[in-house]
């Protein structure tokens, strides 16, 4: 009786982390897919960044012109915009794409934050647009030298960058994709990562 009851003892430890693995596994799993597996298979219109850049090395700073903390930048996903000091009908028209595109997540709005980075410090007409037409955007600043030199090419307008909750910034639309190329690889994203 006392052999059979020690078995049982022994026995528990191994059940209780199949339980524990039957819920971690799919988790890991989506990370290791997300992260290392063929990317190509979950997106088939944004390009994949080679290598993945990270946030910090972008030195995006805040109003006080104070370098934004990684903590601050990095814990739900962002659709970055780039603008200079005007925004032309191009400039803005991508601007409404990527409001568009966030109201088109539904459920999953609350995991994308919406960022625009101003390369100069932004005209009154911008300031007002932004204001009027993009109130819930986050605006930090940023040097177009930094922000090119850690993306490994100049800064082209109207094009849009995703960076996921950890901070890496993987994926570019260039100006001639349209949203709904975006908003199909986004959601596509979301599901697989299952973070943010």
């Amino acid at each position: 009786m006392n052999d059979t009851n020690n078995e049982t003892v022994k026995k528990n430890p191994y059940t209780l982390w199949f339980v524990i693995l039957a819920f971690v596994a799919p988790a890991v799993l989506a990370y290791m897919m997300y992260f290392f597996g063929d990317i190509k298979s979950f997106s088939n219109h944004g390009e994949i960044l080679s290598p993945i850049v990270d946030i910090e090395s972008l030195q995006l700073k805040d109003e006080k012109n104070e370098i934004i903390p990684r903590k601050v930048l990095s814990y739900k996903w962002r659709m970055i915009s780039f603008v200079g000091e005007d925004c032309d009908e191009a400039c803005n028209g991508r601007l409404y794409d990527s409001r568009q595109i966030h109201k088109s997540l539904g459920k999953d709005q609350h995991r994308l934050l919406r960022m625009i980075v101003h390369l100069q410090p932004p005209s009154g007409e911008l300031q007002e647009l932004i204001k009027r037409e993009y109130p819930n955007a986050i605006n930090v600043n940023g040097e177009s030298d930094a922000i090119a030199t850690a993306l490994g090419s100049s800064v082209e307008g109207n094009v849009i960058y995703i960076m996921d909750p950890i901070g890496n910034v993987m994926m570019r639309f260039t100006q001639e994709q349209t949203k709904k190329e975006i908003l199909t690889d986004l959601k596509k994203l979301l599901k697989v990562s299952q973070i943010g």
